[in-house]
């Protein structure tokens, strides 16, 4: 089939726009990892100041990911790509949704800081959020390297790498589970501090799904889960 000369101008503005696109979602990725940063530094300095900046910096976040979106619908009215193309888009509109998610998640915990405010940590406690908080952004930044890669390799490490996180959450629920009953104060901080370790592992289980999404957008298979065999995505091929 010969290709005209307007053809080859579509493919080539269209794989511009790809590569626009990939980069937008790359500076979500970015931004939701700083809001992981802060939002855990802002809980364990019970920094009121910097958990108003995180929650404030939500709202950059939102924007974004609707650009991604809007644009990911352009390219799919505009364009009508095929195969990989196809699943680059696709995969690129569910990791913009799992982003957004880990930011929300964040922005829930810098407003425990308020919550919590001004009590203090428990030094056992205050431990564990920092694993945890330095565990869920590590795992969403390489979510985000195996993205700007195209590498479907990551998503065996991120699995793995998800234990660790199960394991902590189990470690901070222990903890506060084997406190000694107390006011409702200290109840209601228990409470609090169980919500939080929710949110983390919530957030690295969004970095997990980010690079399956990878995976089916290099392959067009996901991966089956406990098996190193891929299972395969449908007719998306």
């Amino acid at each position: 089939m010969t290709i005209t000369t307007g053809e080859e101008q579509m493919r080539k503005s269209f794989h511009e726009h790809l590569e626009e696109l990939r980069g937008t979602v790359i500076r979500l990725g970015a931004l939701t990892t700083e809001l992981v940063a802060a939002a855990t530094q802002s809980l364990l300095d019970g920094d009121l100041a910097l958990a108003e900046q995180a929650v404030r910096n939500d709202d950059v976040i939102d924007a974004l990911t609707h650009t991604v979106e809007d644009d990911c619908f352009a390219l799919l009215a505009r364009q009508q790509p095929m195969a990989t193309d196809l699943r680059t888009i696709l995969a690129t509109l569910r990791i913009a949704h799992e982003l957004e998610r880990s930011a929300d998640l964040s922005v829930n915990i810098a407003k425990a800081t308020r919550r919590l405010w001004p009590g203090q940590l428990d030094p056992k406690v205050r431990g564990i959020v920092d694993q945890m908080g330095r565990q869920a952004t590590n795992q969403t930044r390489l979510a985000l390297d195996a993205y700007a890669d195209a590498d479907p390799t990551w998503a065996r490490a991120l699995a793995d790498m998800d234990d660790a996180m199960d394991d902590l959450t189990k470690s901070l629920f222990r903890y506060v589970l084997s406190l000694a009953p107390a006011d409702e104060a200290t109840v209601q901080q228990a409470v609090q501090i169980a919500l939080v370790g929710r949110h983390y592992e919530r957030i690295a289980d969004h970095a997990v799904t980010i690079a399956e999404r990878v995976v089916f957008m290099a392959t067009g298979e996901y991966p089956v889960h406990g098996s190193d065999r891929p299972e395969v995505a449908g007719d998306i091929g």
